[in-house]
């Protein structure tokens, strides 16, 4: 402390003035003198000491620091190294920066490296996205592209590109997956529930048509008992029309047991529907209630179908309870001895038409008109029933699909 240093500096001045005249002018003056100089140099080393101590706990943060800084970089290459997912950087002359291996290896490369190439030549989505204008405003965001490999093969990509800024200009950081097999999956997936569909609406088309020409043949076989008409042109024609309608409308509804397996999980597939759709309800201020039991019987069922089904329904009942008061929905499941049920119910205007409500091509509908057609065919495919009722304040529809029961059942 500068106490303790003036201390001994005063000590040093008087053993300094041992043999001088006390009192006089010039010892005085001599243990002054002595004193000022005695506590500048001890001040003066005091404050290098002080500074020294400080250098020496400054160096060691520093040194700590470097430490844990190398530590955490040679974690993060560590990490990089063992990712299965691509990493690459972008820098700001659109030329790969940084590749980890998983990213090399997507790229084509079992040996050396992409960096320094120019993105173009692998992700030409990455070079054009790097030059809009909208690069600044990047922030994880997803996109689907192809890319080529260092041997010219293309594959579909899926990246995730986030931008930053090296003082160079804008940067991107890439997360990249080759998504060739999930894509292909998907499309391959999507065009089969299209078939699928479009041969269930068909079959039921062609079920509507069959009653048609069903009848029209009765009036048939009545018109011809009147004597003379079977010579009339016109009466052969309408018999060959209607006979062409019988064989146009042999088609059946598709068979929904292809693909069913060991059965559906309800519980399953109301989570993910639960998933799907409450993000859309709460924007709209509508109140979903969920009873979703821990565990149903396995019911016989297409997971996708019914997902369609069910998406169709919550939707119709989202446009009915827009302009409703306290707009509420509600989705529940629970099991009988041969089928399980799911009950979706909202508190709309509910339906004019109830008599008209499965027919195909409804008037006033917003899109087709074939939405509750096609999901009662569907439904029916997978040996079940799609049904409406009208309790007290409520519109609800039934579906009623049937248990699979394992052999020792």
């Amino acid at each position: 402390p500068w106490w303790s240093v003036c201390i001994l500096a005063l000590a040093a001045a008087m053993v300094s003035a041992v043999g001088g005249e006390p009192g006089s002018a010039v010892f005085t003056q001599r243990v002054r003198l002595d004193l000022l100089a005695y506590a500048s140099v001890g001040l003066f080393v005091a404050e290098l000491a002080r500074r020294g101590r400080k250098a020496v706990d400054i160096l060691r943060n520093t040194q700590q620091e470097a430490q844990h800084g190398a530590d955490a970089i040679s974690e993060m290459r560590a990490v990089l190294e063992m990712s299965p997912i691509g990493l690459l950087t972008v820098d700001s002359r659109g030329r790969i920066g940084m590749a980890n291996p998983s990213a090399c290896r997507l790229l084509g490369f079992s040996s050396g490296t992409p960096e320094g190439d120019s993105a173009e030549l692998y992700l030409p989505a990455l070079a054009n996205l790097r030059q809009s204008r909208q690069v600044t405003n990047l922030a994880q965001t997803m996109m689907e592209a192809a890319g080529r490999r260092r041997s010219g093969e293309t594959f579909l990509s899926q990246a995730c590109v986030s931008h930053y800024n090296d003082g160079a200009g804008p940067c991107l950081a890439v997360v990249l997956s080759d998504m060739t097999e999930l894509i292909r999956d998907r499309e391959e997936t999507g065009l089969k529930q299209l078939l699928s569909t479009s041969r269930i609406v068909a079959g039921a088309v062609s079920h509507e048509l069959r009653n048609l020409a069903a009848a029209a043949s009765v009036l048939r076989l009545n018109l011809g008992k009147v004597d003379g008409l079977h010579e009339n042109i016109d009466f052969q024609a309408l018999e060959t029309v209607i006979d062409s309608m019988l064989r146009v409308s042999s088609a059946e509804l598709a068979d929904a047991g292809e693909g069913v397996g060991a059965g559906l999980d309800v519980s399953d597939l109301l989570l993910e529907l639960r998933t799907i759709i409450s993000p859309e309800l709460t924007e709209a201020g509508i109140d979903a209630n969920w009873e979703i039991p821990d565990s149903l019987p396995a019911v016989r069922a297409d997971r996708s179908g019914l997902l369609q089904v069910l998406l169709n329904l919550t939707k119709n009942s989202r446009r009915a309870v827009e302009h409703t008061p306290a707009a509420s929905i509600r989705v529940a499941a629970y099991a009988l001895d041969q089928s399980v049920v799911i009950r979706v119910a909202d508190n709309g205007p509910g339906i004019p038409a109830v008599e008209q409500l499965f027919q195909p091509f409804q008037p006033g509908a917003s899109a087709t008109g074939l939405g509750l057609f096609v999901s009662r065919a569907i439904i029916r495919t997978f040996g079940g029933e799609l049904h409406h009722i009208r309790p007290a304040g409520e519109c609800v529809f039934l579906i009623d699909l049937p248990v699979i029961r394992s052999e020792n059942q």
